[in-house]
C-alpha cells in the first residue's frame, strides 16, 4: 500500500486531492474497494497538510465529499439490488443470518448505525448497501452518512497531521 501512496508525497496538490478522492469514493462505491487503503490515504493527506502541501479545510471537504459520494452509490445499489446482493457471492459469504442481523441493526438504530459503520474498516463498504437493502429512509441515511464522513475524515486527517509533527 505504501508503494501506491508514496508517489503522492511529491505530487502537486491537485493530483493528491483527485487521487485521494477517487480512492475514498471507490472504497464504498465498489465492493472490491474494501481492500483500498483509505486510512493510509487520509493519514497521508493529514501529513501533507502538516507539510504545507495541502490545505486542511480543502482536504476535509474533498474527503467528506468523496466519502458521501461513495456512500450514496452504495446505498442506491443496495436499494435497487438488495435481494440480488444477498444471493451474490458476497451475500452468500456473509450468510443469510448475518445479513438479516445487519439489516435489523440498521432498521433499529438507523443513523447511529450508519455513523458507527463508517468508523469500522471493512464494515464501511457494506453498511450503505445494507441500509439501502433494509429500506432505511434516504433522508435518514444521508444525515448519518454526512455526519459520519465529517467525523471520520476530520479525525483521520488530524491523526495524519499529528504524525507529521512527530515524524522527522
Amino acid at each position: 500500500m505504501n508503494a501506491l501512496l508514496h508517489p503522492l508525497l511529491d505530487a502537486p496538490a491537485v493530483v493528491v486531492y483527485v487521487v485521494c478522492a477517487l480512492v475514498i469514493t471507490a472504497e464504498t462505491a465498489l465492493l472490491p474497494g474494501i481492500v483500498l487503503p483509505t486510512l493510509s490515504t487520509l493519514l497521508l493527506m493529514g501529513f501533507l497538510v502538516q507539510r504545507g502541501t495541502l490545505s486542511w479545510w480543502m482536504a476535509l471537504v474533498v474527503c467528506v465529499c468523496a466519502a458521501v459520494l461513495g456512500d450514496q452509490v452504495a446505498y442506491w445499489e443496495g436499494r435497487m439490488l438488495g435481494p440480488r446482493l444477498r444471493s451474490s457471492r458476497l451475500g452468500r459469504r456473509v450468510g443469510a443470518a448475518r445479513w438479516d442481523r445487519a439489516e435489523s441493526v440498521i432498521v433499529r438504530f438507523g443513523v447511529p448505525a450508519v455513523v458507527l459503520g463508517r468508523c469500522l474498516a471493512g464494515v464501511r463498504t457494506l453498511v450503505p448497501r445494507v441500509a439501502g437493502s433494509a429500506g432505511l429512509p434516504y433522508r435518514r441515511f444521508v444525515v448519518g452518512s454526512v455526519c459520519a464522513a465529517v467525523m471520520w475524515a476530520g479525525v483521520e486527517l488530524l491523526a495524519g497531521q499529528l504524525a507529521g509533527w512527530v515524524a522527522p
